[in-house]
């Protein structure tokens, strides 16, 4: 039988290795595994040495323990794989690796390496043993006014023509941290005489209620300085490694092809004093491609993903959190009158010029609105608007008259009363919500929830008709109001039908009613409608003038 052969696994061998060489360490691998010629070609020391920096043998030498390493000195694939984990180098004063992916090489510098202002003064410094940090001593902040870090090296020393980010490693002692907040510090990136980056950074995050104590006393003074960008500046962020160290990213470079100096400083140096730094290094690693894009055009990108894609992208690295969690992005989920509905919230203790993303957190959970007639919320993962009506927001067909409704808190009930039927022959109840206070272009059902109490009778003696209702649109049909045998539920639904919002501005009509039948009916307990968003990803089908029709029964909540 004849054998299907690749045109690539035709070259020579050499050749393969030397095309292979141009790829990263994950492509080759990948590469590995289209056939067994390919494979024996991607795992070659050719094409793993080309992955290695060029002064891979001095680095192997100043390797605090280079015995482990030195049996891979003739396999090159096999020492890569050793490299990409931290490798403490020059007496433990600093750490190698290079990134499995890209093969780019990383650095971390110990705090002894770093140029620490009084750092040597015993009244300013100490210098202490922690067991969580990757180098033997740190240095802990006692107390100064006067507080410069300075880290240096040689872009000969990383990955040429590649984008770096330089980030001090820090914590803030939790028992004796003071004046860290007050002011934020200066921080620059310089590459030779040219500093390529400057800005501002915080040492420590506020407290939110520190923050809101500010905007209150201090808002109007900061609106006519001008300084209200100051709410953007940034602040220590977790580490992705997540060892429980934070991180604040001092600036970004790129390395060309000249081996230049690379000088990395922070410093606050206002008449203050502060306390409780504790500094670890300072780590100079790759940068990712999308830790590169602009915040602006990032919060753009991310108006079209989900919440629940923002919080995924959390994870990938710590400046991508820090702009994924960013109010620019968060505002983006929230509905453009998120102000006017927060204002609505019974016992409000909610702002909208709080933090975006905690605002969001906050209105995912049902909040009471407009008096405790409805109540909001937001669908998480999606960002999708939802309602429910009480039954006080519903026209009842003599819902005002007791003979035949009474109205009484009810256990489970998400507002302080529900209606009751006592008993009545026509049973017919309606509510109505504009599709502007709804997510446009997206898929909603209406459900009624309802409980059905011990005494309830002649319920499901005629089925009861359902509907929704638009002005170019109508979806009805018919439903048996009766307990389902399978569940236990005491709140049950009943699903009304189901409706699109467009971009224009119309009211929506949903119903329940059974007026065929002339026997009574009592027991049925009525909370409200519930407007949600089906998950459905793709548009429905909906003809003009329609009507669908559908029989079905109540289910549980």
């Amino acid at each position: 039988m004849a054998t299907y052969c690749s045109n690539i696994e035709l070259l020579p061998q050499d050749c393969v290795c030397s095309i292979l060489s141009y790829l990263s360490p994950a492509e080759a691998c990948t590469f590995s595994l289209v056939s067994s010629t390919l494979h024996f070609a991607a795992d070659s020391d050719t094409v793993w040495k080309s992955f290695l920096p060029s002064n891979y043998e001095d680095i192997v030498s100043r390797a605090v323990n280079p015995l482990p390493l030195l049996q891979f000195s003739h396999h090159h694939k096999q020492l890569f794989q050793a490299l990409s984990h931290p490798l403490p180098l020059d007496a433990g004063n600093k750490i190698f690796q290079l990134d499995k992916s890209s093969g780019k090489i990383s650095y971390i510098l110990s705090a002894t390496e770093l140029s620490i202002a009084w750092s040597q003064d015993t009244n300013y410094w100490t210098w202490t043993q922690t067991p969580e940090s990757r180098f033997s001593m740190v240095a802990e902040l006692r107390t100064v006014n006067w507080l410069q870090i300075e880290g240096k090296m040689r872009t000969g020393e990383l990955t040429e023509r590649t984008t770096y980010g330089a980030y001090l490693i820090m914590k803030v002692s939790s028992n004796r941290a003071y004046g860290l907040d007050s002011a934020p510090a200066e921080i620059s990136v310089a590459i030779g005489d040219k500093v390529v980056q400057r800005g501002k950074a915080y040492l420590c995050q506020k407290e939110e209620k520190k923050r809101m104590m500010e905007r209150l006393m201090y808002g109007n003074r900061r609106h006519m300085l001008g300084n209200e960008e100051q709410e953007n500046i940034p602040v220590p962020l977790k580490r992705e490694d997540d060892d429980g160290w934070m991180e604040i990213e001092i600036g970004e470079f790129f390395t060309g092809d000249t081996d230049q100096e690379i000088k990395i400083t922070l410093m606050e140096v206002g008449y203050h004093l502060k306390a409780g730094l504790i500094v670890q290094g300072i780590h100079v690693r790759p940068k990712h491609i999308m830790e590169r894009v602009p915040e602006d055009c990032f919060a753009h990108i991310l108006s079209f993903a989900s919440p629940q894609d923002a919080c995924s992208l959390c994870l990938v690295s710590t400046t991508l959190q820090s702009m994924a969690d960013s109010d620019s992005v968060w505002e983006k989920f929230l509905p453009l009158d998120c102000e006017e509905i927060v204002s609505r919230i019974v016992n409000p203790s909610l702002s909208c010029s709080s933090n975006k993303k905690h605002v969001f957190v906050t209105v995912c959970k049902p909040q009471l609105i407009d008096g405790g007639n409805k109540i909001f919320w937001i669908e998480k993962n999606s960002g999708k608007i939802c309602y429910q009506l009480s039954a006080r927001e519903l026209s009842i067909a003599w819902g005002k008259c007791p003979l035949y409704w009474s109205w009484k808190p009810v256990e489970g009930s998400r507002f302080e009363e529900a209606a009751e039927l006592r008993t009545i022959c026509w049973l017919e109840m309606n509510g109505s919500i504009s599709t502007g206070m709804l997510s446009p272009k997206t898929l909603y059902g209406a459900y009624l929830k309802v409980k059905i109490a011990d005494r309830a009778y002649g319920l499901d003696s005629l089925p009861s008709h359902v509907s929704v209702e638009l002005p170019n649109y109508k979806s009805h049909g018919t439903v048996y109001i009766r307990r389902p045998s399978h569940t236990h539920e005491e709140w049950l639904e009943i699903e009304l039908g189901s409706f699109y919002t467009g971009l224009d501005k119309e009211v929506v009509r949903m119903g329940l009613k059974e007026v065929k039948g002339v026997h009574l009916k009592g027991g049925l307990i009525v909370d409200g409608i519930e407007i949600r968003p089906k998950m459905v990803q793709s548009r429905p089908k909906i003809p003009k003038k329609a009507e669908t029709g559908f029989s079905h029964t109540a289910f549980p909540v």
